[in-house]
């Protein structure tokens, strides 16, 4: 039963009478000198469709609410207007606000707007407390025992007028849930506010919209909590006082801090507030829950990075380690997940950079270099593109750009000649890697999955996201076949290849189908797939997930030559349409999929240099080789083509390029262009 089931019980049995010897009552008056009841009489007149209300003195005629003065109440209950407002059988009950029974009781000091009603107490009965016809108060009726619900109230006073704040909260409230126990302030406004610190971040960040929406008794209750437990007015022009509270997150501030740092994504305009919340550092405490702080902090790195972007190396080096001495733990800050330092986390990405190219590496042979660069190295490209990719805006982009040419650029130049220099000194690992045969990738259920430009470390991160979704992998290598252009790698890790060659005359690079000597193309690659029992499926299609299939997703190759410097900002974005479309595939019922690529890339932040290459020497010239031209000397690094080794192929010199300018470029000799990776997606319901 609620609370006011039990109130609704009480005024109605007012008017119970004995037929053999008594009147029917004409109304039951109720009167409230303190007006206590006063906030609840809209909930409490949906429930009880007889109760009438006398207008206060500076109040207005309401009829549609059944508010009125004397005389209108008088009609009702002599039931003379033309709509009757009181349901048949029912006795008119009117509560009166701001009136006490000896108002009426003392007929010739009556105030003349009770006048008219002084004879009801002649002709109805009162709802009073005890025979000296005190009114009841709120606290009275729910404790005394006569009444029935007998809740163990405290009597201080932040207790008593907690009920009245709260009161048609209370009034909706079953009664078992309050008893058995000893009652204060807080349980009664938990009735109306069950999560004050959600409540508060929630005014904070719209104090005006928050106010308005919670208009009566939750306003109330939430501005008497805020003043009392938090210590601060809940008045939005000073709000920047609630705001340091936050900030120092001490003593009851400490959930409602905690609440913040969990839902602060949610918090938009909050969180735009604090920027202007300044440290104070004399009185202040929590200095890492300042986002004002924060800022500044990320403002010195970025100084600090202007300042050293002309310099060299040691320099650089000496004022970022500096700085990030002073400025690492800031990585546990609230305001670095929620995005709030983007130089910081540069400054990391940055920090990998230099530990890693303290020296240039390289080793006894092709495969023991690569060994080095899967172990350890990689994360020197994968942190140069990390650290663009958090650079949003083009002077930040700059400033990174000139900083990464001093540290990164020279490191990627040398160890790419001392990769090339074993190379040309010993042999290319490709030239003796044994192609898995078109066979190998005959399983039931097995997507081959080609995604162009998949570098290897690229892929690592690729190799982390399907562990975000459930999916794990198992990462290998292989050699690129050469040039590592998309014309004759990518042919060359389809289900296909046994069924291609090259070409002696060939000046695109592109193999052609052995049997017909057809340009492999896209069309020929659907046809073949087709003829030898393999699924190409475009676009979102699944297939039949107990067959063969070939599928590409994720073009970074394109995006590369397309975006130039500013690749980075897009790799992410390209991984994740990859793992929706893996995970996709799987859902369907697929049993294995295996991620392959034709090549890796280089990027540099300073574009790549310029290296000469006569025009008469080479034909198809690409930035990173050209094919040479029959009977042609060339001094450089020279290799066989991966479809006819009678095809020589000129490489590039280092990063270099026979056609510079560009940031992002690949068909060279480097382990980032030809160290390429294989991931192969496992399945546990397989």
């Amino acid at each position: 039963m609620l609370v006011v089931s039990q109130l609704i019980q009480q005024l109605r049995q007012c008017a119970t009478f004995n037929p053999a010897s008594q009147v029917a009552p004409a109304v039951v008056l109720w009167t409230d000198k303190d007006g206590q009841w006063k906030k609840a009489m809209p909930y409490i007149k949906e429930q009880l469709p007889e109760l009438i209300e006398l207008v206060e003195p500076d109040g207005f005629y309401q009829p549609d609410k059944r508010i009125g003065p004397a005389i209108w109440v008088k009609c009702i209950v002599a039931g003379t207007l033309e709509e009757n407002l009181i349901p048949e059988g029912k006795t008119p009950i009117l509560y009166m606000p701001g009136v006490e029974r000896k108002d009426l009781r003392a007929i010739e000091s009556c105030p003349e707007r009770l006048q008219p009603l002084a004879e009801l107490q002649y002709r109805g009965c009162w709802w009073v407390y005890n025979t000296a016809g005190r009114d009841w108060s709120v606290s009275a009726f729910l404790t005394n025992p006569a009444v029935g619900i007998e809740f163990d109230i405290a009597k201080d006073k932040r207790t008593q007028e907690a009920i009245v704040q709260i009161l048609p909260e209370l009034l909706e409230t079953p009664i078992d849930k309050l008893q058995g126990r000893k009652l204060q302030a807080d349980d009664f406004y938990a009735l109306v506010m069950d999560d004050l610190p959600r409540d508060i971040l929630s005014w904070l960040n719209n104090p005006h919209e928050k106010q308005e929406l919670w208009q009566g008794s939750k306003w109330d209750v939430f501005s008497t909590s805020c003043f009392n437990q938090y210590g601060f007015k809940a008045d939005s022009s000073d709000i920047e006082s609630a705001l340091h509270l936050l900030c120092q997150a001490e003593h009851a501030w400490q959930p409602v801090w905690a609440r913040f740092a969990d839902t602060a994504i949610n918090l938009p305009n909050l969180l735009e507030q604090l920027k202007r919340i300044a440290f104070d550092g004399l009185s202040a405490v929590n200095p890492e829950n300042y986002l004002s702080e924060n800022i500044r902090d990320d403002q010195d790195i970025e100084a600090t990075f202007k300042r050293v972007s002309t310099q060299d190396r040691q320099a650089i080096k000496a004022a970022l380690e500096q700085i990030w001495h002073t400025q690492a733990a800031r990585q546990s800050w609230l305001w670095t997940r929620l995005g709030y330092s983007p130089w910081l986390e540069i400054l990391r990405e940055v920090m990998t950079v230099l530990t890693h190219t303290e020296r240039v590496y390289s080793g006894s042979t092709p495969e023991s270099m690569a060994q080095h660069y899967q172990e350890q190295f990689w994360q020197v490209d994968a942190a140069v593109l990390k650290a663009m990719a958090k650079a949003k805006d083009i002077h930040q982009q700059e400033t990174l750009a000139q900083v990464l040419s001093v540290i990164y650029t020279p490191w990627l130049e040398q160890t790419t000649l001392n990769f090339q220099q074993l190379v040309e000194t010993q042999y290319y690992p490709g030239h003796n890697q044994v192609n898995e045969p078109s066979g190998n990738y005959r399983t039931a259920s097995h997507v081959l999955f080609f995604v162009d430009g998949l570098r290897f470390d690229t892929a690592k991160w690729l190799e982390q996201k399907l562990v975000d979704v459930g999916l794990s992998s198992h990462l290998s290598t292989r050699w690129a076949a050469l040039p590592s252009l998309t014309a004759t790698a990518k042919a060359a890790v389809t289900p296909v290849v046994d069924l291609l060659k090259g070409q002696l005359d060939n000046a695109y690079f592109k193999p052609v189908v052995a049997d017909t000597d057809a340009e492999f193309s896209s069309h020929q690659l659907k046809k073949l797939l087709a003829e030898n029992g393999w699924q190409y499926l475009d676009g979102l299609e699944t297939g039949d997930p107990q067959g063969l299939a070939w599928v590409q997703t994720g073009d970074l190759d394109n995006l590369g030559h397309a975006q130039q410097r500013k690749l980075p900002l897009f790799i992410e974005g390209v991984l994740n349409d990859v793992v929706s479309r893996i995970r996709a595939l799987v859902d369907a019922g697929w049993g294995k999929v295996t991620i392959v690529t034709d090549h890796g890339w280089l990027w540099v932040p300073d574009g790549l240099p310029s290296a000469d290459l006569h025009k008469s020497l080479g034909k198809n010239r690409q930035r990173r080789c050209a094919i040479l031209k029959d009977n042609v000397q060339h001094d450089g690094l020279v290799m066989p083509w991966f479809w006819n080794p009678d095809v020589s192929i000129a490489m590039a010199p280092g990063i270099s390029a026979f056609v510079a300018g560009d940031h992002y470029n690949h068909g060279g000799l480097s382990l980032q262009e030809c160290l390429t990776p294989t991931l192969v997606v496992t399945i546990n319901n397989a």
